[in-house]
């Protein structure tokens, strides 16, 4: 996936840059969207398929709280620096982030890691679930 594109492709864009991490900023082309350094007001409107909510944080930020905050949010790309802590334990913060939905998206950058929740994309259809399979007469006797 073009993390990229994906940002340009959602028309609501909102920057919570927790680090002051420029770099991410500059590298993602994300200076023309409004950026904010700390969470005290997220203006959301949860059921929003267009709107994205892109984090920049640290691994220690990746708590109880952080996810309280955000659990009503239906588009969240997280930039999470590849500090010592998530290098000392990334099975740990892998898992955490994967059991509250988020898909790791491998980047060309060893400095960070990067998670996407989009509930659009959430479940993946398997293939056998389709009308074909579930609605042919010819393999009712099968």
């Amino acid at each position: 996936m073009n993390i990229k594109e994906y940002i340009n492709s959602k028309i609501g864009v909102s920057i919570y840059n927790l680090t002051k991490n420029n770099e991410i900023i500059s590298t993602f082309n994300l200076s023309d969207y409004p950026t904010f350094y700390d969470m005290k007001v997220i203006n959301t409107n949860p059921f929003s398929g267009e709107q994205l909510f892109v984090f920049i944080l640290n691994s220690n930020k990746l708590n109880k709280l952080f996810f309280n905050k955000i659990n009503n949010l239906s588009n969240t790309l997280l930039f999470v620096d590849n500090d010592d802590d998530f290098k000392n334990n990334p099975t740990y913060y892998k898992k955490l982030l994967i059991s509250h939905g988020y898909k790791y998206h491998k980047v060309d950058n060893n400095k960070i890691m990067v998670f996407i929740y989009d509930i659009s994309e959430y479940k993946d259809n398997p293939d056998w679930l389709n009308s074909e399979n579930w609605a042919n007469p010819d393999l009712w006797e099968k």
